[in-house]
Order: structure tokens, then C-alpha cells, then sequence
């Protein structure tokens, strides 16, 4: 560096080499927040938990567990922390079918940061993301329909074919019927 003409200050050199420096770095980008649920802590008492409590220890196992095992499901994958209730923690998350085991990886990992975050000593809480979805609650969440989680999202873009939009509706239309065709003869049968 001693033989750069003088005009060039080596503190003004040190900055422009760091900040092209930077520019080689990949930037890792949240994942696309659609929305969460979980209870007003302030307004519900029975919704949350102590801090420090076993149904606490147990949930950072819980999302610690879903985390760790992000890379190796299939997209999906449920865990149970603790073994008394009250407090076990019931968790799953589940990822687009179409996404890379990285990329789930990194939106359950995104998920468990925020949902801490966003639901502080929440007993339940589900954050939605484009990518994917993580759940957790006190009670257990797994083989039990629950239709309470709705959320609505509006798409204002149009089909760009709207011939193949409409035959891809009434196949999806069609599965739909066979499906409750065959678990109503299940049930009934």
C-alpha cells in the first residue's frame, strides 16, 4: 500500500474496498409474512404461559426440535416436547411442495424468531408465510380438524390465461367432490 499515489487517503481506500467487499456477500431475505394468529397476551391470562415455566422450557424444545428438523423432513414434520400435560408443546410446520429443503429451512427457521417475537408467552400461535407455515399449541393439534385459522388473501392480478385458469378450477373443483364422495362412504359405510 505504500507505493499508491498519496491523493488517494488509505482511510477513503480501506472504505471503497470493504463496501465492494460487501457486495460479494449474499444478503438472506426474510420470508413473505401473509399473517399470524395467536391471543392478546394482555386481554388473556389462560393464552399464556411464565416465564421460565416447564410449558416455556418445553416450547424452546418444541421450536428448537422443528428448526433442527427443517432440512431433513419432507416439508412437513410434527414434534412433541414434554410428557405432562399441561405443559407439552404440540408443533408443526409445513412447507410449499414446490420450494428447495433450503429454502424451508430457512422460513421455519425465520418463523420461529418471529413467532417468539410477535406472540410473547403465547400457550398457542400460528405464523403464515408464502413459503410456509409453522403452528404450535398446549394442547394437541395433530389428526384433529380445526377450521379457526382462516385468513383471506386477495389476489389483484388477473389470470394471464384465462381458459387454462378456468379448466385448472373445475379439475380442482372435481377432486374436491370425489374427495367428500369418498369419505362420506368411509364414514357411512
Amino acid at each position: 500500500m505504500d507505493n499508491l499515489p498519496h491523493k488517494i487517503p488509505r482511510k477513503a481506500l480501506f472504505f471503497a474496498l470493504t463496501v465492494c467487499f460487501l457486495g460479494l456477500i449474499p444478503i438472506i431475505e426474510g420470508a413473505s409474512f401473509v399473517s399470524i394468529e395467536c391471543p392478546n397476551a394482555t386481554h388473556s391470562t389462560t393464552s399464556t404461559y411464565a416465564a421460565n415455566s416447564t410449558y416455556h422450557t418445553n416450547l424452546n424444545t418444541l421450536l428448537s426440535g422443528l428448526s433442527s428438523n427443517s432440512n431433513a423432513s419432507d416439508g412437513f414434520y410434527n414434534f412433541t416436547a414434554g410428557s405432562s400435560p399441561p405443559d407439552v408443546a404440540y408443533g408443526l410446520f409445513i412447507c410449499r411442495g414446490d420450494l428447495s429443503a433450503t429454502v424451508c429451512r430457512d422460513c421455519i427457521a425465520f418463523a420461529v424468531v418471529e413467532v417468539v417475537k410477535q406472540c410473547p408467552r403465547s400457550k398457542w400461535a400460528m405464523i403464515w408465510y408464502d413459503e410456509c407455515i409453522l403452528r404450535y399449541s398446549n394442547v394437541s393439534i395433530f389428526s384433529t380438524l380445526d377450521t379457526s385459522f382462516r385468513q383471506i388473501l386477495n389476489n389483484p392480478e388477473n389470470a394471464m390465461n384465462a381458459t387454462s385458469f378456468t379448466e385448472a378450477l373445475e379439475v380442482v373443483c372435481k377432486m374436491q367432490t370425489l374427495l367428500f364422495r369418498s369419505l362420506w362412504t368411509i364414514r357411512y359405510k
